[in-house]
Formats: C-alpha cells, sequence, structure tokens
C-alpha cells in the first residue's frame, strides 16, 4: 500500500495551442514548477479542479481532475 505524499498545491493558468486550463497544479514541497516541466521522468501534469477552456473563451469542460502532456503546454502563468 502506498503512503500519502503531501504536496503544495499552485493555482495556474496553462494554455496548450488549442485549449486555456486553469487549475491547481501540486507539486512536492520546495519543488519549482520549472524543474517539474524539464524533468523527462514525469510526463504528465496533474490538475484538480480543472476549467477547459477555447482560447476564445467557450468552456468546453470542468472536472475534478485531468492529466494534462507535458510536450502540449506553451505557457504557464501562475494565478494568484
Amino acid at each position: 500500500m502506498f503512503g500519502k505524499v503531501d504536496k503544495e498545491q499552485y493555482k495556474a493558468v496553462i494554455f496548450t495551442q488549442q485549449f486555456k486550463i486553469s487549475g491547481t497544479i501540486h507539486l512536492l514541497p520546495e519543488e519549482r514548477m520549472t524543474d517539474y516541466l524539464g524533468d523527462k521522468e514525469n510526463l504528465f501534469v496533474p490538475i484538480t479542479g480543472a476549467t477547459v477552456q477555447t482560447l476564445t473563451g467557450e468552456t468546453v469542460t470542468d472536472t475534478s481532475f485531468l492529466c494534462l502532456n507535458k510536450n502540449e503546454v506553451t505557457l504557464l502563468i501562475p494565478d494568484e
């Protein structure tokens, strides 16, 4: 059985070629987003409380969880 790992939560807005995704990203304590995105071992960014919109602002879906392939990220902005 796996133990629970405490993570820090960061609100972010992520852009891909087709979508704008707003939600919460979970990182290990003291882990930087740039390090996580550059890590070749992690292929996906887990996002909770996500809203996916087209680039023109039309909502595609709201979901409690999604995994985004890091190769699709074109821009990531912290949302404070």
